[in-house]
Formats: structure tokens, C-alpha cells, sequence
């Protein structure tokens, strides 16, 4: 509740609807990869609209406080951050918080130019948003590789 007063939370939901029905992970019904086109996105793309919205949301007052963009992982275990240079204060948070889940040790600090194109990375770069962050989690293990989740 604290959160809700203090913030208004704008959700995106699922950018790819088209292309999960087609069995695509990260892409939509075009083939397009979405979280790499953030930088010059197609036109009616689903991230050009988007983008579009997180502009305007920018432009006004009180602008942007946090980026989070959510993802599965198929690879990893646990939960951890994908962040920017110095974007530190999420992660170092969730760490504190003592969760389980959550492994501070994978989470990583940079924008190279693979990701460059990334929602994370235009947020940061080109918004100014210090926030910006892809949280991934696994879709089944916790870090010590022990138990499976359900």
C-alpha cells in the first residue's frame, strides 16, 4: 500500500501475444526479436507504441522513476538482474531482503552493444531513467539448484 501511495505503477503486458500463440518466446508473429528493436523500433510495432507511451510518461511531471522488464529464464537459476552501469540500488536491495530466490551473484552490470537495443538500455540511455533494469527468473530452479518450483 505504501508503494501504491507513493507511485503510480503503469504495466505493459506481454508484448508478444501474437507470437506466444505461434510458440515464440521472445519474438512476435512478424519474428521479431522486441527486446531488441527498443532503440529503432518498426513502425505499429508493438514497442513503438510503447516506446511511445514511456515518452510521453517521461515528458511529464514526475517523469520516470523505474523500468522494470520482466522475463523468464530457461538457462539460469533463480532470480537476478540484467542492469546498467552503476544501477545498483534494486539489486543490492533485493539481496538485503534475504529472499531465496533471489542471487545477487548473477546479476549483471553493464550495456553492451548486444543489448544496446534492449527496453532496459534506451530507458537508461535515452529516457534517463537510473532504474532500468530486465529482471529474469528462471522457469524452475531456485539458485542452489536443489528443489524445482511449483
Amino acid at each position: 500500500r505504501a508503494l501504491r501511495r507513493r507511485f503510480v505503477f503503469v504495466v505493459f503486458p506481454l508484448l508478444n501475444p501474437d507470437g506466444v500463440a505461434l510458440g515464440n518466446g521472445r519474438s512476435n508473429s512478424a519474428g521479431l526479436d522486441l527486446n531488441r528493436y527498443w532503440e529503432n523500433p518498426p513502425a505499429g510495432s508493438e514497442v513503438a507504441v510503447v516506446r511511445r507511451e514511456l515518452a510521453k510518461l517521461q515528458a511529464s511531471p514526475p517523469g520516470i522513476f523505474a523500468h522494470l522488464d520482466l522475463h523468464a529464464h530457461s538457462g539460469k537459476h533463480g532470480v537476478f538482474t540484467l542492469s546498467n552501469p552503476g544501477c545498483t540500488a534494486l539489486p543490492d536491495w533485493l539481496a538485503e531482503s534475504g529472499d531465496v530466490l533471489f542471487d545477487r551473484a548473477q546479476c549483471t552490470f553493464s550495456a553492451t552493444k548486444g543489448k544496446r537495443g534492449s527496453a532496459r538500455c534506451v530507458s537508461w540511455r535515452e529516457f534517463g531513467v537510473l532504474h532500468a533494469h530486465t529482471i529474469e527468473a528462471s522457469y524452475g530452479k531456485i539458485p542452489s539448484k536443489q528443489r524445482h518450483l511449483t
